[in-house]
């Protein structure tokens, strides 16, 4: 929509919410250029945005997806610019660090995944 649109540039060019954007002129013809997609973050802001703007109100909610994405990477034994990226998201009130994990490893036992190990990085 166009006012989603608009606010989109606003938030590019000048910033809000505790952000200054990005400081440049946002222009509609760069911004509507197809390109393949490099992860699918695109997908899950949509949807918590869906989620967040729907009659009613805010309603707990989970959602996974599990999709093709590209990058501009030089392949090698380990690396192609071409694979399957799993993501999901959760929404509610007063989530802990612990239902993420617990998510993470509910998700993976419904595949037939079962060892796992969670460990920090940076």
């Amino acid at each position: 929509p166009e006012d989603y649109y608009l606010r989109v540039k606003e938030m590019h060019e000048k910033g809000g919410s505790g952000s200054i954007g990005y400081r440049y002129d946002f222009k509609r013809e760069e911004a509507m250029k197809n390109l393949l997609r490099t992860h699918t973050t695109a997908v899950s802001s949509q949807m918590l945005y869906k989620l967040a703007n729907q009659k009613g109100g805010f309603t707990p909610q989970r959602y996974f997806s599990i999709d093709r994405v590209f990058r501009n990477e030089s392949m090698d034994a380990t690396h192609l610019c071409e694979f399957h990226q799993v993501e999901g998201l959760v929404a509610d009130y007063n989530l802990s660090l612990g239902d993420l994990i617990g998510t993470i490893e509910t998700f993976f036992k419904k595949i037939g995944i079962t060892k796992m190990r969670f460990k920090p990085a940076f």
